[in-house]
């Protein structure tokens, strides 16, 4: 059943997709506002396909303490591509800070550009951290921007953890922005990198969010005791 489920998945989702983009592939004569909606129509579109074909559905605890105003970070774990589509859902127009091997995946580059993704080499760790800080700067002086960044740099397994890239304090501590940090256990049913998904409802743990911290080491023991705890 699971890998009936997953089939008829993958179909919908890759026709659909195609369809969608190639349908608004003239991203670059969009305005941005078209293109917020578009990107947002399309992930909550794969999250409620999800939910109706392969049975994953989510649960959200603590979503007061997301902020009702002003630019934040959301710095959550990594565990498979759902989250990708769930943060774009939730969070409309939102940045992510991604690696840079996915800067020109077909038909998304367009979108990616005018979202204002940006885009890091983990290979020149601190040109590529100097990068993001000048971005997010000139960003957040411009408009209100919620940055969405995964710590951990890769996708893991469920039981897996990793030691905390310091990037994240850096962009807390020299841009000033509030680290909103989340955990999710999305790699239990939508495995990564496996074709068949099971069926289970996804937990959103959503924390405290971080005004300020200059201390490092306390900072980043707070992000491991959320992700991993």
């Amino acid at each position: 059943m699971n890998f009936l489920r997953s089939l008829i998945f993958y179909i919908l989702f890759y026709l659909g997709t195609t369809c969608f983009f190639l349908l608004f592939s003239p991203v670059r004569f969009f305005n941005k506002n078209l293109v917020v909606f578009l990107a947002s129509f399309w992930s909550t579109a794969v999250i409620k396909l999800s939910k109706l074909i392969l049975g994953i559905s989510f649960e959200i605890r603590g979503s007061d303490n997301i902020p009702k105003s002003g630019s934040f970070v959301v710095a959550s774990n990594h565990q498979s591509a759902w989250e990708t589509f769930f943060f774009g859902s939730i969070f409309p127009g939102s940045v992510f800070i991604l690696k840079h091997e996915l800067k020109k995946i077909p038909i998304f580059s367009g979108y990616f550009k005018k979202l204002g993704f940006i885009f890091v080499k983990r290979d020149k760790a601190f040109n590529s951290l100097k990068f993001v800080l000048r971005s997010m700067k000139y960003l957040t002086k411009t408009s209100k921007n919620i940055f969405i960044i995964f710590p951990e740099g890769t996708r893991l397994k469920p039981e897996e953890s990793v030691e905390i890239n310091s990037g994240v304090f850096a962009i807390h501590k020299y841009i000033g922005l509030p680290i909103l940090p989340i955990r999710l256990d999305s790699g239990e049913y939508w495995i990564n990198k496996k074709f068949k998904k099971k069926s289970g409802k996804i937990k959103v743990c959503i924390f405290p969010i971080i005004e300020k911290e200059l201390n490092k080491k306390k900072f980043l023991s707070i992000l491991e005791t959320h992700f991993y705890k």
